[in-house]
């Protein structure tokens, strides 16, 4: 499994996850917050976040980041990953 984040613009990101020959993909709006968001969940006493243009829910095997009406998980073990690329990019 793979998760890439790529951003425009315009703040917004594109969320792809590709798993073996499926893809999926979530546009986030207005993310400039967004690498600092999924980075919190990691705190213990981390609530669901909830912003204008999309959610981060804490779940227990990741988070699920909804842009409403659309969701798209992302375990534990790809978060790092997800904030890297992210930051790699200029969204903190």
């Amino acid at each position: 499994m793979t998760i890439t984040a790529t951003i425009d613009e315009h703040e917004a990101v594109t969320l792809t996850y590709t798993r073996m020959n499926t893809t999926s993909n979530l546009g986030v709006p207005d993310a400039a917050a967004f690498a600092d968001d999924l980075l919190s969940t990691f705190k213990p006493d981390q609530d669901d976040i909830y912003r204008d243009a999309y959610n981060v829910l804490v779940k227990p095997d990741g988070v699920k980041v909804e842009v409403h009406p659309h969701s798209f998980p992302i375990p534990w073990q790809h978060i790092t990953s997800v904030v890297d690329q992210l930051r790699a990019c200029g969204i903190s």
